[in-house]
């Protein structure tokens, strides 16, 4: 490729942002949420092989809560930080 196609590539108009910054903090806000609920949910699962009696599903579940709560508030400390 010479510099004359680089030229024409360059040129080429660029795509305008599809998402409104409503939804750009909603996709965020998601993120955050599924984030805290991976993490928690694999935490949960470690800790009930370590537990030798402790019940899989009912850890899963609390882990899967307690991530979603961790999210939350990941997300808040976030909008804190850029002051909205």
């Amino acid at each position: 490729m010479g510099k004359r196609s680089k030229r024409e590539r360059n040129t080429e108009p660029q795509k305008k942002d599809e998402f409104s910054p409503a939804d750009k903090r909603f996709a965020g806000t998601l993120n955050y949420l599924a984030r805290g609920v991976i993490l928690g949910g694999s935490l949960a699962v470690m800790a009930g092989w370590l537990l030798p009696e402790a019940n899989m599903g009912r850890l899963l579940g609390l882990g899967l809560l307690a991530g979603c709560l961790a999210g939350v508030t990941m997300k808040n400390i976030n909008d804190r930080k850029e002051g909205r």
